[in-house]
């Protein structure tokens, strides 16, 4: 007699009775989606001193709004790194244990 599809897949290191649980692809792009979404909302005085400052000073905006450009990209930079990002995905995956 042949193994199951299941015996033949599963994973020798861990036991058959081991609950495993993780986001799919869906729930990870939803979690990159609202962490952009919360940088964009967290970042709106800066991005807009920049956009402000940019139709201001079209041909000189890399000289004149250096300073501005600098603030907006720290600001998204410290919302959008990869552990902003892993926590979003651990609430998201508590959230799911939980149901």
């Amino acid at each position: 007699m042949g193994k199951t599809q299941e015996e033949t897949m599963s994973n020798p290191f861990i036991p058959k009775d081991a609950k495993l649980h993780a986001l799919t692809r869906a729930e990870e792009e939803n979690c990159f989606k609202e962490l952009k979404a919360n940088a964009l909302e967290a970042c709106q005085v800066p991005i807009k001193d920049f956009v402000d400052c940019s139709k201001e000073h079209n041909v000189t905006v890399m000289f004149t709004c250096r300073s501005k450009l600098k603030i907006m990209n720290n600001c998204l930079k410290e919302r959008t790194s990869e552990e902003e990002l892993d926590k979003l995905k651990l609430a998201k995956l508590s959230n799911k244990l939980k149901q």
